[in-house]
C-alpha cells in the first residue's frame, strides 16, 4: 500500500506540473485555450466594375462553410483559386477563419495553418483516377501549409486591436485555402472524366492553426471543416447553375439580339437577331459552356 501512495502522489505532482505549463502539442483539448470557431464571410458588393468587401466581425460575420463552382469556370470566369478576391464567382468575400484565444495573460502569435484535403466518394472513380486514402495519387500530398502572420490578444485584453468586436478574437482571411497547384491537379485528373460519370467534384479542407504564446508555449486550435463543390457538368445537354450553354444543345442560349442592325454583345453587323447567335465552348476547355460571338 505505501509503494502504491507514494506512486499516487508522484503522478498527482506531474500532472500538475503539465497543467500549470503546457509544452507539448497537445495542450489544448477540445480547442479550449485556443480556439477556431468556424468560417465566415464579410457582407460584400459585387458588381461588373468592383468588389467590395467587408471584414467580418463578431456581430456582422456570415458562416461561410461550403461552397460551389465551376472545376474550369463559373459564368466565363476561370478557377484559378480559392476563394479569389478577384473572382465574382469564386467567394471572393469568403475563407475568413474566426479565432479566439481564451488564455487569461498571454497573446498567441499565429504562426501557420495546417491544410488538409480528402475527396469523399474517390474511390467511385479510381478505375479512371488511381487514389490512395481518398485522394487521387497525383496530387498528393494530400496537404498543404500557409503561413501567416497575425496575434490574437489574451481573454483580459481591454483592447480590440484586430477591429473584430472582441479584444481576444481575429478574423483571419485564408489565401489560399486551395491553390492553384491543386486546382491544376484535380482539373487534369477529373475534368477527362465524362458528365455522366462525374459532376460534381467534393472537396473537404480541414484546417488546423498553430500558434505560439507569450511564454513561448505552442498551441494548435481545434480543427475545422470547409467543402468545396466543383461542378463539371458542361456536356450534358442541360445549362446548369454558372453556364451560358451547353454544347450538346448549341443553338439554345447562344442568342444576342439585333438592334439597329448592330449585335447587342458582339457589336458584329446583322440583319435580324438570327445573325447574332453565337457558339458554345466545347466541354474540356478552359472556357467550356461559356458562348462566343
Amino acid at each position: 500500500m505505501g509503494i502504491v501512495g507514494r506512486g499516487m502522489v508522484l503522478a498527482t505532482l506531474l500532472a500538475a506540473t503539465l497543467v500549470g505549463r503546457p509544452t507539448s502539442a497537445n495542450n489544448n483539448p477540445n480547442g479550449t485555450a485556443f480556439r477556431a470557431v468556424g468560417w465566415f464571410k464579410g457582407k460584400g458588393e459585387i458588381s461588373d466594375t468592383s468588389i467590395k468587401c467587408e471584414i467580418p466581425t463578431i456581430t456582422g460575420a456570415i458562416a461561410d462553410g461550403a461552397f460551389a463552382m465551376g472545376l474550369w469556370n463559373t459564368y466565363g470566369f476561370p478557377t484559378i483559386y480559392f476563394p479569389d478576391i478577384n473572382g465574382p464567382f469564386a467567394n471572393p468575400c469568403g475563407g475568413w477563419l474566426e479565432l479566439q484565444n481564451n488564455l487569461a495573460t498571454q497573446s498567441i502569435q499565429i504562426d501557420h495553418i495546417q491544410l488538409h484535403y480528402k475527396i469523399p466518394g474517390a474511390k467511385r472513380f479510381r478505375q479512371s483516377v488511381p487514389t490512395r486514402n481518398g485522394f487521387p495519387i497525383a496530387c498528393r500530398p494530400a496537404n498543404d501549409t500557409v503561413y501567416v502572420g497575425a496575434i490574437v490578444s489574451p481573454f483580459n485584453s481591454t483592447i480590440d486591436t484586430s477591429g473584430s468586436g472582441a479584444p481576444n478574437v481575429t478574423f483571419i482571411q485564408v489565401l489560399p485555402l486551395v491553390s492553384t497547384q491543386m486546382i491544376n491537379c484535380l482539373r487534369s485528373q477529373y475534368a477527362p472524366l465524362p458528365t455522366d460519370v462525374y459532376s460534381s467534384l467534393p472537396l473537404v479542407i480541414r484546417a488546423t492553426v498553430v500558434g505560439t504564446s507569450d511564454a513561448g508555449d505552442t498551441y494548435h486550435a481545434n480543427t475545422v471543416g470547409y467543402t468545396l463543390n466543383l461542378r463539371h457538368t458542361c456536356g450534358n445537354g442541360r445549362v446548369d447553375d454558372g453556364e451560358m450553354c451547353d454544347p450538346a444543345t448549341p443553338f439554345t442560349s447562344c442568342v444576342d439580339t439585333c438592334t439597329s442592325n448592330v449585335c447587342g454583345t458582339s457589336g458584329a453587323p446583322c440583319n435580324t437577331s438570327a445573325d447574332c447567335v453565337g457558339q458554345c465552348v466545347a466541354a474540356g476547355s478552359p472556357s467550356e459552356c461559356t458562348c462566343v460571338f
